[in-house]
């Protein structure tokens, strides 16, 4: 609705959406089978196993003697609820001749998205180390959901698994909270200073909720709600390998006389259970706050200059957290003096979960300059050209089209959960705020500079133009009518960050520190102090080089942390002396089990670019 009186220009309006959205889920109620090569090798008796290369799975496809068989159940079809409710004044006050100003505010509204069946299911992250639990919506039972397979329960439960409802652990009901406090001003003003040069500057805050495709992506497998149900064909004939038996396959081993069993007990592996969860203590909607200041002059000719400045704040942005983390290896034998024990997940707060979680408390600042020149069409002449330069900082940078399990914030460069204290080096005392600030980089997904342009010319042939005035009819028609246009962009590189591994200083460089070689037979330059072997640089000098990144690996800023580290980069394996040994004894870790990633800054890890991509 507009209401318009005197000076003022007065907007209102009100949206009301119910959503409804029938979700078929990845649920394999077909199943998902294989059929290996085990019935068709041939047997070696005397080393009891399979002949290589021999068997065939198209062989066994065709005599229907499948090696395994499986289907997944979780849920079917998700039925996901949301209301939302937005509402919004805007009032575009001419003050004078000169001068315009907007006032306006406005207000969104997104109820938690529920589920029609309320199946699923979230955790405490205040109580999670002391018991392996789930929450469940409202007053909804686990018992009462439907569509869940009595047998899912019973072998989640003897796993060890219990569960109660949102109303009786004093949890949101929805399983996450509403937040109610979205109002976004909208501020704007527009002065002409004279008829060739006007000011216009802007602030506004806005808001988004949680996407489905994240909340339905990240909780299909929560547990209990989700069971692979299996019948490993190999295994019916008890100890001898199937593919081991004298006499002809039984009958019950033929895919049309054989099924996968969905009663009784489903054996679940005592290893940590895979878990999102949704941190009820830092959730809110995403907030963006933006700004601009613009400077727009008339330089004659049907030609305009604009200067713009743009800048904006995110916060409150979804945020992936490490929570129940294995110690790192490292740390563990620093602190006990002992190697790892026989069962990983003894590392962990809870032995029983693999957590991943989300909150609210991710951030990014972005500030663009941009300049744009724009002719208009006269005179047979049309053009635009563009420049903007950006610098985006963020904790959270997920693509524009990403979904799914771990894509919140895993593409481009802050590809980075919030580490636990446990997971970095020496186990320092920091927060969570500081923790948080070691991902805070540069996005890997808005280049530095761009420009573009766009321009259409007349070509001066053909009647009333300078060549072929006076033509007319076929020769006008062939000679007439033509126009030259153009159009183009050139974009620099993206910002870079540092390879994931230990750091052990500031590895950045200055520009004149940045030192140029070639390396890998192709042109490059040095952009921060990496971790590579320097000796294989050539047209450098060396002595620079190497008092930037040194020969010996463990006086690197930035380098792999532990025994052994004149290895190369990609060695397979690391050695740890055994401190209960006698001094002679030694045991041998994999290096992703010794150093998992214990280093926040997870980003491509590129020493040395292509000046061509500088």
């Amino acid at each position: 609705m507009t209401w318009v009186k005197g000076k003022h220009s007065m907007n209102f309006g009100v949206k009301l959406r119910q959503e409804y959205n029938n979700v078929r889920e990845l649920q394999q109620a077909q199943g998902s089978h294989e059929f290996g090569p085990g019935w068709t090798s041939q047997f070696d008796p005397n080393d009891q196993q399979a002949v290589s290369y021999t068997g065939s799975g198209l062989g066994s496809t065709l005599l229907g003697l499948p090696t395994y068989l499986s289907n997944q159940a979780n849920r079917g079809y998700f039925y996901f609820q949301q209301f939302e409710l937005g509402a919004y004044f805007q009032d575009s006050w001419k003050v004078n001749q000169r001068l315009t100003l907007e006032l306006g505010v406005r207000y969104d509204r997104w109820a938690p998205y529920g589920e029609k069946y309320n199946r699923l299911v979230n955790v405490d992250l205040t109580s999670y180390e002391n018991q392996f639990q789930v929450i469940t919506p409202g007053d909804s039972t686990m018992e009462s959901l439907p569509g869940i397979l009595p047998s899912m329960l019973d072998s989640w439960a003897l796993r060890g698994l219990t569960w109660t409802t949102a109303n009786s652990a004093g949890f949101p009901s929805k399983l996450i909270p509403a937040d109610n406090n979205n109002f976004g001003p909208r501020l704007g003003a527009a002065y002409r200073i004279n008829d060739k040069l006007v000011v216009r500057a802007s602030y506004g805050e806005y808001f988004w909720t949680m996407p489905l495709s994240q909340i339905l992506q990240t909780s299909r497998t929560n547990p209990p709600l989700n069971l692979r149900y299996q019948n490993d064909v190999s295994t019916q004939q008890g100890t001898q390998p199937y593919y081991a038996i004298s006499t002809a396959p039984a009958n019950n081993d033929y895919v049309q006389n054989n099924s996968v069993p969905t009663d009784g007990i489903v054996p679940l592996s005592i290893n940590a259970q895979p878990m999102m969860a949704w941190d009820v203590r830092d959730w809110s909607d995403n907030r963006m706050q933006s700004w601009h200041f613009t400077v727009e002059r008339a330089l004659g000719g049907n030609t305009a200059l604009r200067l713009s400045y743009l800048g904006n704040h995110g916060r409150d942005l979804e945020q992936r957290f490490q929570v129940n983390p294995r110690e790192s290896e490292w740390n563990y034998q620093a602190r006990t003096g002992e190697i790892r024990p026989g069962r990983l997940d003894l590392m962990r707060p809870n032995p029983d979960w693999n957590f991943s979680a989300l909150n609210h408390t991710g951030y990014s600042n972005s500030n663009s300059l941009q300049a744009e020149i724009e002719r208009r069409y006269s005179n047979g002449i049309a053009f635009q050209w563009f420049y903007t330069f950006s610098r985006t900082m963020t904790t959270s940078d997920a693509g524009g089209f990403t979904s799914g399990n771990g894509s919140i914030n895993a593409t481009g460069t802050a590809n980075f959960d919030v580490p636990a204290v446990s997971q970095l080096l020496g186990e320092p005392n920091l927060s969570y705020d500081e923790r948080l600030r070691l991902g805070y980089v540069n996005s890997g997904s808005v280049p530095a500079h761009r420009t573009s342009w766009n321009a259409l010319i007349d070509l001066p042939f053909g009647k009333g133009k300078k060549f072929g005035r006076n033509a007319s009819g076929v020769l006008n028609g062939i000679i007439g009518g033509w126009q030259l246009a153009t159009i183009g962009t050139w974009t620099s590189g993206f910002w870079r960050g540092v390879g994931s591994g230990y750091l052990f200083g500031d590895p950045t460089l200055s520009g004149a520190q940045q030192i140029e070689m070639t390396f890998g037979g192709q042109r490059r330059r040095l952009f921060f102090r990496g971790d590579f072997d320097p000796t294989l640089a050539t047209d450098v000098d060396s002595a620079a080089l190497q008092g930037l990144v040194p020969t010996d690996r463990s006086q690197r800023v930035a380098a792999s942390a532990g025994l052994g580290l004149q290895q190369p980069a990609a060695a397979a394996a690391r050695r740890w002396l055994d401190p209960r040994d006698d001094g002679n004894g030694q045991r041998e870790l994999e290096s992703a089990e010794l150093l998992p990633r214990t280093v926040v800054l997870q980003h491509r890890h590129l020493a040395v670019q292509e000046l061509l991509h500088g």
